[in-house]
């Protein structure tokens, strides 16, 4: 344990204090080729921004309702082998919430547009107005369109929010947390995850993208591809051990709550882990600039109707948050620089981006597989919310100053929104308990 110790303290005894923050012109700027520990954005640089200056309103934000609720369709067959979906403790089930919502949450996105439209504009033209109907068969066109161009910006196996098998759940009555999944089951889901959809070193195709003349020597995409997973699995092992279950004493009554010191030791201690557990930590940090950055570059696009309820007064105070929050991101600097990514038009880059698509979306299938219904959900929403990072992060978007317009309309759905703030809090969350961990650690 001494390890661990000693690498949790080095991690938060990193030269960089509160107040300077932000001050810097540019505190955090990390580009993906580098380690964390190499860049300004040191891991206790960003322990800060996260702990003091931005999870208590994440906190506040993911309890609203236009970010609670989350729809999907839990019943989705596993298409790589048969899954038995049985857990033997009651953590590990859900229930829908379809008649809690509110019940803007239930009108077509189209719907919600002309709602928000007709409740603050006053038509300019009573002699001869503009026609903005459609019919129902145009409508289907357009959808059909924007479904084709959208295909070919999936990073996740998004789901079409108007079907019928998708229901809603609420995310605060269902928090990641231990359930009693273990065993064959869940070895199997990461070891697919990791051996069967891990990019491998390719010496005819990576020969122009290698860094290092060794074993690791992948291009800097597919090592990120490696970081994302490793931060997601990373960010999952501390939520499970930061809220682990003790049964009652002889099974009578309710047991309690805890923090697994012992769990979160043999996770990432380097004696236990072969040397690896300081390199997952890192991409966990890693994998929560990565969404920070998309925040941040998505800002602009962030509009009401993605977070109408219905309620004007809550809607106006969830406005003003996300602005806060943006406006902290802002001021804390680039966390994360896409332009060094996927360069060039040439075919060994579109061929390279489209392999790290595919092969992420096949990760998001593969959390169908999982038996928990709890651990289905939180592993669906969070490679949706990734993936959504990565869709924003690829997308050739303007600047808000630019004043041009993109080729097409860049498409964000409710719940592409809803799993990207649930992602970054959850590994918000991570980089808290890791704090609370090394106090436990310390004292013990």
């Amino acid at each position: 344990m001494g390890h661990l110790v000693l690498f949790v303290v080095a991690l938060f005894n990193l030269k960089s204090a509160s107040s300077e923050l932000f001050q810097s012109s540019d505190p955090c700027f990390c580009h993906s080729l580098g380690e964390l520990h190499s860049c300004e954005c040191t891991e206790k640089s960003v322990d800060v921004f996260n702990n003091v200056h931005i999870h208590g309103l994440l906190t506040k934000l993911l309890k609203k309702d236009c970010l609670r609720y989350y729809k999907t369709d839990m019943e989705k067959d596993c298409p790589f082998w048969q899954s038995n979906r049985y857990c033997t403790s009651r953590e590990c089930g859900i229930e829908n919430c379809d008649d809690e919502v509110p019940i803007a949450f239930k009108y077509t996105k189209y719907q919600v547009q002309d709602a928000y439209r007709s409740s603050r504009c006053d038509e300019s033209n009573e002699i001869d107005p503009l026609d903005k109907t459609i019919t129902a068969g145009q409508r289907r066109k357009l959808e059909k369109w924007t479904e084709h161009d959208e295909r070919l910006d999936v990073y996740c196996d998004v789901e079409d929010e108007s079907s019928e098998k998708l229901h809603y759940v609420d995310l605060v009555r269902n928090p990641e947390r231990y359930t009693g999944y273990k065993g064959n089951s869940a070895q199997r889901v990461w070891k697919c995850i990791y051996e069967e959809n891990c990019f491998k070193p390719d010496p005819k195709f990576d020969k122009e993208y290698l860094i290092y003349p060794n074993i690791r020597g992948m291009c800097s995409e597919k090592r990120m591809f490696y970081r994302i997973i490793s931060g997601l699995h990373t960010s999952i092992s501390i939520s499970i051990a930061a809220n682990s279950y003790k049964p009652a004493p002889g099974g009578m009554g309710e047991g309690e709550w805890f923090r697994n010191v012992d769990m979160f030791k043999y996770r990432f201690d380097p004696k236990y882990t072969n040397n690896e557990g300081p390199e997952r930590l890192k991409n966990l940090y890693f994998v929560f600039l990565l969404e920070m950055r998309a925040l941040q570059k998505i800002s602009p696009y962030l509009h009401h109707t993605l977070f109408y309820t219905g309620n004007d007064e809550e809607d106006m105070d969830t406005m003003d948050d996300i602005k806060r929050l943006v406006d902290k991101i802002d001021a804390f600097g680039s966390t994360f620089s896409e332009s060094k990514l996927f360069r060039g038009t040439g075919l060994k880059t579109r061929i390279l981006k489209e392999e790290f698509r595919l092969h992420f979306l096949n990760i998001s299938r593969i959390m169908d597989c999982v038996d928990c219904d709890k651990c289905r959900l939180w592993g669906k929403l969070q490679t949706h919310g990734i993936g959504t990072a990565l869709k924003i992060l690829f997308a050739d978007l303007p600047s808000a100053q630019s004043g041009t317009s993109p080729k097409k309309r860049f498409q964000l759905q409710r719940n592409d929104v809803v799993a990207l703030f649930n992602s970054i809090g959850r590994f918000s969350s991570s980089i808290r308990e890791v704090a609370e961990f090394q106090k436990l650690l310390q004292s013990s």
